[in-house]
């Protein structure tokens, strides 16, 4: 078990299917915030999934423990978080996953457009130029600041990844919605789904369904 691990690294359990994710302790860690996109995506059977800004790769491997799905594709720009994710899918023997290290802007170009039925998205949540000081390292703020891709970004690709009536699901704190729901329209994405999980600290926390080519109208729940 010990072998496809790395210094500073150990296998964590994800208490489902008896999965393990490869963690370091140098590198960002998921948070709850991750698992609760994972359980608002709903795949249709045998879909295709990309999660876009894949990390450690959780919500993939998640969503494609909790659906029927064809393939999951994760796409992470950090090489050593590409990496852990790659190992965690092989421990795991997931060949339906397979990981792209490589930016998000553009990557609709090397994974196909319009091929997807779903993609999700746990971005980073401070936006760019944040007043917000950046964490002290360079790697863990990536995951936590506006720095290799913005919400923009992400949502332009999320639109020209997704096949006609596909779904886009994303997290978010809530004074980022207004900004989420405006970009979505601007691409094409239908907000349609908006759930909110309150917090005992700080801002609530917003998960988002849009759907590509929707009509508008939307459900909103606690």
């Amino acid at each position: 078990m010990k072998t496809i691990l790395k210094p500073n690294e150990k296998l964590e359990d994800l208490q489902l299917n008896n999965l393990y994710i490869i963690q370091s302790d140098l590198e960002y860690r998921f948070t709850s915030d991750a698992v609760a996109l994972a359980n608002f995506v709903h795949v249709s059977n045998f879909g295709r999934v990309v999660d876009l800004c894949s990390g450690s790769g959780v919500v993939g491997i998640l969503v494609n423990a909790k659906n029927r799905v064809k393939d999951v594709t994760l796409v992470e720009i950090q090489q050593t978080l590409a990496d852990m994710s790659l190992r965690s899918c092989q421990y795991n023997k997931l060949d339906n996953i397979r990981v792209v290290n490589q930016k998000l802007q553009g990557i609709s170009k090397v994974i196909g457009e319009g091929v997807y039925d779903v993609v999700a998205c746990n971005p980073p949540y401070q936006k760019q130029n944040s007043t917000l000081l950046l964490s002290e390292k360079p790697n863990i703020a990536i995951c936590k600041h506006e720095i290799m891709v913005t919400l923009e970004e992400i949502i332009l690709e999320a639109g020209k990844l997704l096949k006609f009536g596909g779904s886009f699901f994303t997290v978010n704190k809530e004074d980022r919605l207004v900004d989420i729901i405006c970009l979505c329209r601007k691409y094409n994405l239908e907000t349609k789904e908006i759930k909110v999980i309150k917090s005992t600290k700080g801002s609530n926390i917003v998960l988002v369904k849009a759907k590509k080519g929707g009509k508008s109208g939307v459900k909103i729940s606690l």
